[in-house]
C-alpha cells in the first residue's frame, strides 16, 4: 500500500468523508487536505516524474516539502490533491499553494500550484482546484473565509491560462516583470505575468466566463488636423481603447456603431451638433450625461494627457 493510500484511509470514513477536518474536502475522484510529514514519499516521486514538464514555468524542488511543512500559517497554506484511486507509484494529483494572505478590508490571496504525472492532464487537477476554492471561499474553520484569489499566469503558459478560465476566473489584468522565473527559453528572467481572478461573489462560476471589460468614451469635439499628435490619439493611448476619427471615418454615425461594437468603449473624434452626440452615445450604450466631452487639440503636454485620461475613468468610476 503506498504512503498516499494510508493518509487516505485514515483521513476519510466510507460515507460521510473527512472527519472534524477543516481545510479538507472529498470529491468524486480526488480529496484535498493540508500536507503531512507522511507526504513526503509520494511528493519527491510526483515532483520528480514531473520536473522537466514544469521547469518550463516553476522550479520544482522534489525535497522541499519539510520546508512547505515548516511554511504553514494563517497567512500561507498549502493544499495537497490525492487520488482516491491512485495510478501508478503514487497518488499525488498537485500541489496548490495559497500565499499572500491579507485579512482585514482585502480577504484576497494569490494561488500556484502543480499538477504532477501520471495525473496531469486526466481532469482530476481541476476538480482539486474547484474543491481548493471551495474551502478559500467558505467560512472560518473549514475553509479560509476570503473575497478574491488571484491567479498569476505567464503569458505563453496557455494551459495554466486556459485550466483558470475552465473554472470561470476572469482576466484582470497585467503586471510588468512580476515574478523572477524560468521561461520556456530555458532561462531564468523577470517575467510578465496576466492576473486572472475569482471573487467569493463570482464562485461557482460558468466556465469560461466572460471578462466584462469595464467600458469608457470620451468625445472630442472637431479635428485637429495634421502636423503633431491630437489630443483624441493621445488620450486612446493612455485609456488603451480604440480610436474613431472623422478623419478616417466621415461618417458620424458609423463612428457611434463602430463605439457601439467595443467591448472596451473609445475615444470618438468628430464635429457633430449636441443631439447627435447625445444620439450616437445613446445608440452605443452610453449615458450621454456621463461621457466627457473634451476640445480638440494637438500636442497636449503628457501631464495634461494623463489628468483627462484619469477624469474619463473617473466619469466611469
Amino acid at each position: 500500500m503506498s504512503s498516499c493510500e494510508v493518509a487516505l484511509s485514515s483521513d476519510l470514513t466510507p460515507e460521510t468523508g473527512p472527519v472534524d477536518a477543516p481545510l479538507t474536502a472529498v470529491g468524486e475522484r480526488v480529496l484535498v487536505r493540508p500536507p503531512t510529514p507522511a507526504d513526503e514519499p509520494a511528493y519527491v516521486e510526483a515532483v520528480t516524474r514531473s520536473s522537466r514538464r514544469l521547469a518550463d514555468f516553476a522550479m520544482p524542488d522534489p525535497h522541499n516539502l519539510p520546508t512547505v511543512l515548516a511554511s504553514q500559517s494563517p497567512h500561507y497554506r498549502t493544499f495537497m490533491v490525492i487520488a482516491r484511486e491512485p495510478a501508478g507509484e503514487h497518488g499525488l494529483v498537485g500541489r496548490i499553494n495559497v500565499a499572500n494572505v491579507v485579512r482585514g478590508s482585502f480577504l484576497s490571496a494569490s494561488i500556484g500550484y502543480d499538477a504532477y504525472d501520471p495525473y496531469a492532464g486526466r481532469g482530476l487537477f481541476v476538480e482539486g482546484l474547484s474543491l481548493t476554492l471551495d474551502l478559500l471561499f467558505a467560512d472560518e474553520p473549514v475553509g479560509m473565509a476570503l473575497h478574491r484569489v488571484e491567479a498569476n499566469i505567464q503569458p505563453a503558459n496557455a494551459r495554466s491560462a486556459g485550466l483558470v478560465r475552465s473554472l470561470g476566473f476572469v482576466h484582470e489584468g497585467f503586471s510588468r516583470a512580476f515574478l523572477h522565473l524560468p521561461g520556456i527559453d530555458g532561462r531564468r528572467a523577470w517575467r510578465d505575468h496576466d492576473r486572472y481572478t475569482m471573487l467569493a461573489t463570482d464562485w461557482p462560476a460558468a466556465p469560461y466566463r466572460p471578462h466584462g471589460a469595464r467600458r469608457v468614451a470620451c468625445i472630442v469635439t472637431g479635428t485637429a488636423g495634421y502636423g503633431g499628435t491630437t489630443l483624441a490619439a493621445a488620450l486612446a493611448l493612455e485609456l488603451e481603447v480604440p480610436l474613431y476619427s472623422s478623419s478616417t471615418v466621415p461618417q458620424t454615425p458609423t463612428l457611434f456603431e463602430l463605439l457601439r461594437s467595443s467591448p472596451v468603449g473609445g475615444v470618438v473624434e468628430c464635429r457633430a451638433s449636441a443631439p447627435e452626440l447625445r444620439m450616437g452615445l445613446a445608440r452605443a450604450g452610453f449615458d450621454p450625461s456621463a461621457v466627457p466631452v473634451l476640445d480638440a487639440a494637438v500636442d497636449v503636454p503628457k501631464a495634461e494627457v494623463v489628468r483627462q485620461a484619469l477624469a474619463v475613468r473617473t466619469a466611469f468610476a
